[in-house]
């Protein structure tokens, strides 16, 4: 699959980007907010990148990688990282690099998933979940139209404690009345 925007790019994860893949899968600054333990050695993201390429070519959904449209240039990765076929939803999420934090591309890109997951994948609900700290992403995700639904109290665990979780959900007539 390959979507595009105005300035991004996204596309599957290929093996000859796992240089890319491991810088940012080891950046401290990008999992801040997340439960993922940064990466310390390549084999753990060839290891990584090789079950995302596996999954994708068994067409189950998951990050991809996200480039700037111009340069090419890998700035993190975003995706359906998730749906509950049953339920008609799924679950998007997105990673970028820090000297491509505050730039618009998280609006950008989670604008056309939304876009895409609903005209063209037909699902009825959209899910998103980042820690209640993380003022930047609760913008991203109120900014492309998701209503925080919840807060989920001692969420994630982490060195010093538990962290809350917002719930976001956008559904489809949320989506075309918009339009």
């Amino acid at each position: 699959m390959i979507l595009e925007t105005k300035r991004l790019l996204l596309r599957d994860y290929r093996i000859e980007n796992i240089d890319n893949f491991f810088k940012l899968k080891s950046q401290n600054e990008v999992w801040e907010y997340s439960s993922f333990i940064p990466l310390t050695d390549i084999s753990q993201a060839n290891l990584l990148i090789n079950n995302l390429i596996d999954k994708r070519i068994k067409g189950n959904y998951d990050f991809m990688a996200l480039y700037k449209k111009d340069t090419k240039e890998f700035i993190g990765e975003a995706g359906i990282i998730g749906n509950n076929p049953n339920a008609n939803r799924c679950v998007i999420g997105y990673n970028l690099l820090p000297e491509y934090w505050n730039q618009g591309y998280a609006t950008e890109i989670t604008k056309s998933l939304i876009k895409y997951a609903f005209e063209s994948l037909g699902f009825e609900r959209i899910e998103a979940i980042t820690l209640q700290y993380n003022i930047a992403s609760c913008k991203v995700l109120e900014n492309s139209g998701f209503l925080l639904e919840g807060v989920l109290r001692n969420f994630n665990k982490c060195n010093t404690g538990y962290r809350n979780a917002c719930y976001y959900g956008i559904i489809s007539s949320d989506f075309y009345k918009k339009l």
